[in-house]
């Protein structure tokens, strides 16, 4: 399987994710445990769903644990957005 494309921005403690992907909703939370989907789309050219997902991180440490965690490396590619 290639990476699944995401992106991510912050607010507050709160992290957004952002995956576009052909991938079920199933598999995606089994790569994000502890996540939460929080919004869903559908993009009717690509056939892509949108998945917007968002976790709360209590230290920018956590979240730099998460972004650099073995699932997340071979899985995900992470791209934040300011």
């Amino acid at each position: 399987m290639e990476r699944i494309k995401a992106d991510y921005w912050t607010q507050e403690n709160v992290v957004k994710l952002q995956i576009k992907t052909k991938i079920g909703q199933t598999e995606i939370q089994r790569i994000l445990p502890g996540w939460q989907c929080v919004s869903y789309g559908y993009v009717p050219k690509t056939m892509e769903d949108i998945y917007v997902f968002e976790r709360v991180f209590t230290t920018e440490n956590d979240l730099t644990d998460f972004i650099k965690s073995d699932t997340i490396i071979k899985q995900l590619e992470m791209r934040e957005v300011l």
